[in-house]
């Protein structure tokens, strides 16, 4: 019995959303005029409200027997000695991540039903939004690789989607191709890792990795190192960070959840949920702890010269997740979740209410004053003065990527040229000369 109710909540917190998607496609391809903003607004919520319940009661079934428990269903893919399992892994983390994820998606639907009145893309907006939601939960919950995988797919898909969102205007086009370009090229680490655990250690489960102690030191580091550059660009940290600034570019609601709430964070919950692979791989944790920190005095900087309310919450954002991974990296997981958690409802706040930042600041601050800090002040003018030309210019982290990129750029020009001209030689159809 409380195997079935816990198999029952946990597909109603994944596929709640994925419904309600459903439901309002099935809508626009059948019916002869577009569904109104009612008919989208309701289902949608619908469907988040019932990953939330879902959510809550996975957490509460987990609470009445608090151990960690697995939900398995039939294999979704079987090739020879492959196979990709439908499982679910219910513990502390994925219950806390669950329940967070699910209530600020749906505080995030909530506020953009208001927010987009009226708005073109109003309808595609929610329907993003909801495959968001399946996509978090899928992340959240997975009990294995290549589940956690194909939600991480798809929160990257509905970012860049978002960032892009209006779609007339050049600037946000760009940046949800950076963004989605910084995803790819990451995920790569992604891809490979799980592709390495089926082979080291006979299993994508996550916990086939608690038996990565007994990989060889190389292997382990080399495991470690392909999640946490996947990790890195999907949180943004140094040297992937120039992205989330553009990201920005999207509507308010999205930008808190993704940017500020959700998924800026998903690439930490990957580094808490393998922290069984990354405890016995200290080169990688010594690299983890290093660009955290690395990334969070850079974000600091970045962010005390910015003139706009959502870049200064966006470095701010990164100042904190770089914190959140030195200490998952130094071991102190149960600290990092808690500041997750924390982190994750503050920014929220703050990005819903950007619009509101001056008023607030005045409130709170008073008169407009002189606010730096002791070692400021301590560096002098002529070093003031450069540190804050190099953070105005964001210390050309832009320029620096586009610098490291630009011959891969080149070599992928230079080989479809071949090709282009290869393909035009071998051509059956091609006139004689």
């Amino acid at each position: 019995m409380f195997e079935t109710a816990l198999s029952v909540s946990v597909v109603l917190t994944v596929l709640g959303p994925l419904v309600a998607v459903l439901f309002v496609a099935s809508n626009l391809v059948f019916m002869p005029q577009l569904p109104s903003e009612r008919l989208v607004r309701g289902a949608i919520i619908g469907g988040l409200s019932v990953s939330l319940a879902g959510a809550l009661a996975t957490g509460g079934s987990w609470l009445l027997a608090p151990l960690p428990a697995e939900v398995e269903f039939s294999p979704w893919l079987k090739m020879g000695s492959y196979v990709v399992p439908i499982v679910f892994h219910i513990d502390a983390l994925s219950v806390v991540f669950s329940a967070l994820a699910a209530l600020l998606t749906l505080l995030s639907a909530r506020f953009s039903s208001t927010y987009l009145h009226r708005e073109p893309g109003y309808t595609r907006y929610f329907v993003v939004l909801a495959l968001f939601g399946t996509g978090v939960q899928l992340v959240a919950l997975a009990g294995a690789l290549d589940l956690f995988f194909a939600g991480w797919e798809l929160i990257g898909l509905a970012s860049a989607l978002f960032i892009g969102f209006f779609k007339d205007r050049r600037e946000p086009l760009l940046s949800a191709i950076r963004a989605f370009a910084t995803y790819r090229a990451c995920d790569i680490g992604f891809f490979l890792g799980l592709v390495a655990t089926h082979e080291l250690l006979g299993s994508t489960r996550l916990s086939a990795l608690e038996g990565a102690g007994a990989l060889s030191p190389l292997a382990r580091n080399v495991l470690a190192a392909c999640f946490l550059l996947a990790a890195l660009g999907k949180s943004a940290q140094l040297p992937f960070s120039s992205w989330l600034p553009r990201a920005m570019e999207g509507p308010t609601p999205s930008s808190a959840l993704f940017y500020g709430g959700i998924s800026v964070h998903t690439g930490l919950y990957l580094l808490l949920r393998t922290h069984a692979l990354l405890d016995v791989a200290p080169v990688v944790q010594g690299v983890g702890v290093g660009l955290g920190l690395l990334t969070a005095l850079f974000a600091a900087l970045v962010a005390r010269v910015q003139t706009d309310a959502k870049s200064t919450i966006a470095f701010s954002t990164l100042a904190q997740t770089g914190l959140i991974l030195a200490e998952i990296a130094a071991g102190f997981t149960t600290l990092a979740l808690v500041h997750l958690v924390g982190h994750a409802l503050l920014r929220m706040s703050q990005y819903l209410r950007a619009p509101s930042t001056l008023t607030d600041a005045h409130l709170l601050l008073g008169e407009t004053r002189n606010h730096a800090i002791w070692w400021e002040r301590a560096l002098g003018d002529a070093a003031r003065t450069r540190l804050f030309a190099a953070s105005l210019h964001r210390f050309r982290l832009d320029e620096w990527t586009e610098a490291a990129v630009a011959w891969v750029w080149w070599s992928a020009t230079r080989f479809s040229d071949l090709d282009a001209r290869w393909r035009s030689r071998v051509a059956l159809d091609r006139e004689p000369s």
